[in-house]
């Protein structure tokens, strides 16, 4: 449960569970915005992939309608290229189409880039929908799922324009990621080792226990994989929902990652790997500043490898460009560069005074 007073809502997780998705789907969603507490909503609107929608879209509209619900679905390309403003206009578009009302229902139904966008539509249609994340991903699991965050990229930055708006209820189940790309894996996986690092050091050395078993898939150790990691999120998300201070810890590794990204969209780096390399960057920068031991420092990057991340970018990275993004970046503050830096594994520090040459000197690392 993340909880937030009256915007409180659950997480379920499970394995081969869609069966029991549209009745919870009622229960969350029935009658909010329209003030009569006992309707139900007559219409949702599942926003799907290319990829994912032929998987699961159909299934889980068969799934809505026997519960009285009538459904349709909207499919958009795969891929970062669609969280932009001619996709949400696209999605403004059927949304007239199908006569939604505030009362009715969006569902995210794939990654983090469905669920950013669906969202992002949810909370600026008719000021605001219901909508529901029924991530299909690792990292839409553990992490973007939860927390409200919606949003679409501009040319000069990524999720640059969006907004905090919580969905109605989280659906995960761990039977989806048989079908995902071992790369898209290890993305989820990048957030994984994240959060263990920032928040719970038991849960980094599980991650360092059992990563084989982590790796194949295994139904129990993924359903506790994402039930803990939705627990660690959950947590902080109910402790600060807008961002204003202890949320920021969720960007360990995303300040240099968001960069690479923008930057360096045309060498194909997946957000996971970016923040991957940040995570890097980050515990390099803490070693240098005498926060964090060498040690540890290596722990978190060999933890790294083993999920088949990388820890390297493979061919140099352009410092003086990706510096001069961070300084656009959504996070700073009073003109400083706002970074999350480990201290140990388990616990982390903001530091906002590192200087351009710390900077880049360790961008250089990568």
């Amino acid at each position: 449960m993340v909880e937030l007073g009256a915007r409180s809502y659950p997480i379920y997780v499970g394995s081969e569970s869609l069966c029991g998705f549209g009745e919870l789907f009622l229960g969350h969603c029935r009658g909010q915005g329209s003030g009569d507490k006992g309707q139900s909503p007559g219409r949702a609107v599942i926003i799907t992939d290319e990829n994912v929608g032929p998987l699961y879209g159909e299934a889980v509209r068969e799934n809505m309608s026997q519960c009285g619900v009538e459904t349709h679905i909207i499919t958009v390309e795969a891929g970062e290229k669609s969280k932009c403003r001619a996709k949400v206009e696209l999605i403004y578009e059927k949304l007239f189409d199908y006569s939604i009302e505030r009362a009715d229902a969006i569902v995210a139904l794939g990654g983090g880039v469905v669920g950013d966008l669906a969202g992002f539509a949810g909370a600026t249609f008719k000021r605001g929908v219901n909508y529901v994340q029924f991530p299909t991903s690792l990292l839409a699991m553990v992490d973007s799922s939860i927390g409200g965050k919606t949003g679409i990229n501009h040319t000069r930055g990524k999720n640059m324009i969006g907004s905090f708006y919580q969905p109605k209820m989280v659906w995960a189940d761990t039977a989806t990621l048989k079908t995902l790309p071992k790369r898209e894996l290890g993305c989820g996986l990048a957030e994984t080792v994240k959060h263990a690092v920032i928040r719970d050091k038991e849960f980094f050395e599980h991650l360092e226990t059992n990563a084989g078993a982590i790796m194949q898939l295994d139904t129990e150790s993924m359903v506790d994989l994402v039930v803990r990691n939705c627990r660690i999120k959950a947590g902080v998300v109910a402790a600060d929902e807008q961002e204003s201070n202890l949320r920021g810890i969720l960007n360990l590794g995303h300040t240099i990652g968001h960069t690479i990204e923008t930057v360096l969209a045309e060498r194909d780096i997946h957000h996971g790997e970016a923040v991957a390399l940040g995570m890097v960057g980050a515990a390099r920068l803490a070693g240098k500043r005498g926060l964090l031991k060498k040690e540890e420092e290596e722990r978190i990057a060999a933890l790294l490898e083993t999920f088949k991340l990388p820890t390297q970018a493979g061919s140099p990275l352009p410092a003086d460009e990706l510096y001069r993004a961070m300084k656009q970046d959504k996070k700073v503050r009073a003109g400083k560069i706002r970074f999350v830096l480990p201290t140990s594994i388990g616990s982390c520090t903001f530091v906002d005074d590192l200087s351009e040459e710390e900077i880049k000197e360790v961008i250089l690392t990568l």
